[in-house]
């Protein structure tokens, strides 16, 4: 048996065609999918049957059994799992490059056993990247291969801080063909420790800064955000006209508190704390649960101050304001905050005020918190938070989310595009 030809490096987005050749029809393979995250040994399996040509196609035929069901032609890529002890000594032969992940197809019968490792990158041929330390900004810039003026994108991370989300998402973009700044705001060398007091116009400066670069097409800039991020995304886009489109990740449209909590706000404007919405306290909570007011499995904590419509009100973002198309992407069963319901409060605002230009908000169910671009592992739902220490369920399913981050990344590679070309 031999695999049908495959890629020896290809961006992590990308779809790949898996298919085993030169089997007997019917005969029984298992494919394997090993790879190394910091220290954790990640596997996923899939038993197939040949069919009458003696080929498996991944793209084509469900496994008998495995790590995921139904037809997935990425089902081993998103599937990966954490293994230890006899298991992942099988990892010991192969890569242990987190980017470099390895197939391995074995035959039932105790034939022989192929293997083919496959390097997923974000940075596509050609894409250059630099550090930005100008002007007190802390980021990372790419660049396309090709020559500009190109359409830009600020990147933002969430709560967890520094670059570690935006670098790879600003990567990819500029893979895509996007001038991207991946921008650390909290949680990073001259910066603040944590999400707490930031002041907007520290991205007005990056968005002059960005503005200013000679591959950049200044008047088509976007902003790209994830959760927290997310939240901020939309108060940038409301505040900074210069922003012509706003991608938002499990997002809010209300304004929320520093994180972790100090008794201040997340965001300064001119000196001043912008309004926010503050969560129920424990003492709080407790009453409510006792008075049968909040409900003990829900986000209740989040919803009571909000039933206050006057209150509510005072801690949304202006989202009529901002200057361009927005697109929100939310999972249904996320656990870590209600991003669908509090991206509902942006999308009935927009409503409300007549908003002229184009809004979608894509919410998928079964997805949780963590949708970003496809074909990363989605099993490890529950981790302890990089800057609080408190422990976080993403919520969801693996395969729900995985399937949110198939079908949105395209149609958020397309908004983006459209929303930009339009600008």
């Amino acid at each position: 048996m031999k695999f049908d030809t495959l890629p020896e490096t290809c961006l992590v987005d990308e779809t790949i065609v898996i298919r085993v050749l030169d089997l007997q029809p019917g005969a029984r393979v298992s494919l394997k999918l090993w790879s190394r995250l910091d220290q954790i040994t990640l596997l996923s399996t899939a038993n197939f049957t040949a069919d009458s040509n003696g080929v498996v196609d991944l793209g084509s035929h469900a496994p008998d059994s495995g790590s995921y069901d139904g037809v997935d032609a990425m089902g081993l890529f998103w599937s990966r799992a954490p293994v230890d002890g006899e298991i992942a000594k099988g990892f010991e032969s192969v890569s242990r490059d987190p980017l470099t992940a390895t197939l391995v197809a074995e035959a039932k019968d105790g034939g022989t056993s192929i293997a083919h490792s496959i390097r997923r990158v974000y940075l596509g041929p050609g894409v250059v990247s630099r550090e930005v330390r100008e002007n007190g900004l802390v980021g990372k810039m790419f660049e396309p291969a090709q020559p500009g003026p190109h359409r830009a994108v600020l990147v933002v991370g969430g709560s967890n801080g520094g670059l570690a989300w935006s670098q790879e998402m600003a990567a990819l973009l500029a893979s895509h063909g996007y001038a991207a700044l991946a921008l650390a705001y909290f949680a990073a060398e001259g910066l603040p420790p944590t999400l707490d007091r930031i002041p907007l116009e520290y991205f007005e400066t990056a968005l002059a800064w960005l503005s200013a670069q000679t591959s950049v097409a200044a008047d088509c800039i976007g902003v790209v955000g994830v959760s927290r991020g997310g939240e901020l995304a939309l108060l940038l886009g409301a505040t900074y006209p210069k922003i012509r489109a706003v991608v938002a990740y499990v997002p809010s449209g209300i304004l929320w508190p520093a994180y972790p909590e100090s008794g201040y706000g997340a965001w300064t404007l001119n000196g001043h704390e912008i309004p926010y919405a503050q969560t129920l306290s424990y003492e709080q909570w407790d009453q409510a649960l006792a008075a049968g007011e909040a409900r003990g499995d829900s986000f209740d904590w989040y919803f009571i101050p909000l039933r206050d419509a006057s209150y509510a009100d005072r801690a949304a973002i202006r989202v009529e304001k901002i200057n361009g198309p927005v697109l929100m992407i939310t999972g249904i069963d996320d656990k870590l905050w209600p991003s669908t319901e509090l991206t509902a409060f942006a999308v009935e605002r927009f409503k409300r005020q007549s908003f002229r230009h184009r809004v979608e908000h894509l919410a998928y169910a079964g997805a949780g918190h963590s949708i970003a671009w496809p074909n990363g592992p989605t099993t490890m739902l529950k981790s302890r938070h990089p800057v609080s220490g408190e422990e976080m369920d993403m919520g969801g399913t693996p395969e729900g989310t995985a399937r949110a981050r198939q079908d949105s990344w395209p149609k958020m590679l397309a908004f983006l595009g459209s929303a930009l070309a339009d600008a």
